[in-house]
């Protein structure tokens, strides 16, 4: 427990996953079962990577995950003091490798820092309230449904065997992140 910026916060670390192959014992198995309730357990999900390497296979398994658990996540290049020395745009190259990794994940919010130095905190910070705000929105359903019925109109009916689907209304969910259903006829 922490706090920051007149903000409480709970940060739990976890082990790194390997995938099952490459784990050489009981602990490293045991961290993967505590990684994975931690990762099901939060709100958001801070991905740190070694801002030299960039992202590898094992983390997109790790976004998978968060995706799967309805978690909010952002990625943490880590190490940007050294980045910058081995990559001419290393903002650039990094969101590329980001963007390749993770392709099945359009916009993954990144930002850079540096442990050694402290450069990206404020950033940080400002970026999980900026998710954690996202995650916690409520839509009325006037508004929601004022926004289908304009998209119902510019696109022909789905039809159900032999009948039209007519769409009555959409709601917002109690889940995070926010998530919406739709009632209609068929």
């Amino acid at each position: 427990d922490f706090h920051y910026a007149d903000k409480d916060y709970i940060l739990v670390d976890t082990a790194g996953l390997r995938r099952a192959a490459k784990q050489k014992d009981g602990t490293e198995v045991l961290g993967g079962f505590k990684t994975r309730e931690a990762v099901r357990k939060s709100d958001l999900v801070l991905l740190v990577i070694d801002g030299t390497i960039g992202p590898a296979h094992q983390d997109a398994r790790l976004i998978e995950m968060c995706l799967e658990h309805h978690k909010g996540v952002i990625v943490i290049a880590n190490k940007m003091d050294l980045g910058r020395k081995q990559h001419e745009n290393f903002r650039e190259w990094f969101r590329e490798k980001v963007d390749t990794e993770f392709r099945f994940f359009a916009e993954v919010p990144v930002v850079f820092t540096s442990a050694t130095t402290g450069q990206g905190l404020d950033q940080l910070f400002q970026k999980v309230e900026e998710v954690r705000a996202k995650l916690h929105i409520k839509i009325p359903t006037s508004h929601l449904n004022k926004f289908f019925t304009e998209v119902i109109k510019k696109a022909p009916a789905p039809v159900y065997r032999t009948k039209n689907v007519k769409f009555y209304y959409l709601t917002q969910t109690q889940q995070r992140p926010p998530s919406f259903i739709a009632f209609a006829n068929h």
